[in-house]
């Protein structure tokens, strides 16, 4: 994290924010409608975006009780299950859920001390109590677009831009040596690295995060 913790904090706020109020502003038909991921309506992306709320919320309650706890009990099968039983629902509900989970972990990352930011936690990869925030942080912003409403790699904020290309460019470096990130404006060039380019014929990545 190049950002501090508590500036982290108030960026995910505000994202929240501006995602509660796309999903408020769908209709159940448009809730119901393709999303940009394939396969997944818009409920299927809000639905995500919620339960990874729970599950990054339960990393932070590990991190303030001294637990490690697993970031989705029951694995993959169990996480896909919980997103497909909720994706059809009202939009009401919908917005209810992403409200409750995404506003419920911010106030548990609040509460994590600067003694507690170097806990270790079980992620993909190895991360600690810091990482959380920019975590969810990732959630918000990249679902947001993959919504389809018309929010754009344009649209990310600027810190979150250079904050999660100085994370991860490095990591592709490790991860791929041989690929060259192309020249590209900065939102472009962080929504290919995410696996949204904006253009055909740009270098072919492994799956993010690497």
């Amino acid at each position: 994290m190049t950002l501090p913790y508590p500036e982290v904090l108030a960026e995910i706020e505000h994202s929240q924010a501006r995602l509660e109020s796309a999903v408020a502003d769908l209709s159940d038909e448009q809730a119901r409608g393709d999303s940009l991921l394939p396969g997944w309506s818009r409920g299927h992306v809000v639905t995500h975006v919620a339960r990874n709320a729970d599950a990054l919320n339960r990393l932070a309650v590990g991190v303030l009780s001294g637990t490690r706890p697993e970031m989705y009990p029951g694995e993959r099968e169990a996480r896909g299950a919980a997103i497909e039983e909720g994706a059809d629902r009202p939009v009401e509900l919908l917005a209810a859920d992403l409200r409750f989970a995404g506003r419920r972990v911010i106030e548990s990352l609040r509460e994590i001390g600067p003694d507690q930011l170097d806990t270790p936690v079980s992620w993909r990869k190895p991360v600690t109590g810091r990482d959380i925030p920019v975590l969810r942080w990732c959630e918000l912003e990249i679902h947001h677009l993959d919504l389809g409403t018309g929010y754009t790699a344009g649209n990310w904020p600027d810190a979150f831009v250079e904050e999660i290309l100085a994370r991860d460019l490095p990591e592709l470096a490790a991860a791929e040596p041989d690929v060259v990130p192309p020249d590209l404006p900065r939102a472009e060039l962080l929504a290919w690295l995410v696996g949204r380019p904006t253009r055909a014929g740009l270098p072919e990545l492994p799956a993010w995060p690497f």
